[in-house]
């Protein structure tokens, strides 16, 4: 849940969102991490950490323990599929959305067994991203766009 505070003293209109919301970003690409990252601090989402590998991804649920992972499929290193499996062995009940260009249902058949609660296809569309937040917020099950 986001709640929002209005302070008009001492600066007017100063508008700060205070959400219990929490990810981290996970994705080889910079450009996409980053753009990634600032959607969700722009829907009240807490982002924890940035990180460009598997790997990362591991290491920064255990330390930041998010309510949301958004990490690529395909990366160098340690592939996105063996991180969700270790993050899910880790909590269950975090969601974690999948990004991929892989458009196979082998892959798609594998990350929704393995517990992926959406799949977001590149190239995307930002508001596809934020109709997907709300509903794996709301909802719990697994999306693609």
């Amino acid at each position: 849940m986001i709640k929002t505070q209005i302070f008009k003293y001492p600066f007017p209109y100063l508008v700060i969102t205070l959400s219990d919301e929490t990810a981290i970003v996970i994705d080889d690409d910079y450009d996409v991490t980053g753009i990634l990252a600032e959607l969700l601090e722009s829907q009240g989402v807490k982002v924890l950490g940035l990180g460009y590998t598997g790997g990362d991804a591991i290491h920064l649920f255990k330390k930041h323990l998010p309510k949301m992972v958004f990490m690529d499929v395909h990366m160098p290193i340690k592939d996105g599929i063996s991180a969700l499996r270790e993050i899910k062995k880790i909590s269950s009940k975090t969601i974690v959305i999948m990004i991929t260009g892989d458009t196979s249902s082998v892959v798609e058949e594998q990350l929704q067994i393995l517990g992926a609660n959406s799949i977001i296809h590149k190239p995307f569309r930002m508001k596809n991203i934020v109709q997907i937040i709300k509903e794996v917020q709301k909802h719990s099950t697994m999306m693609t766009t």
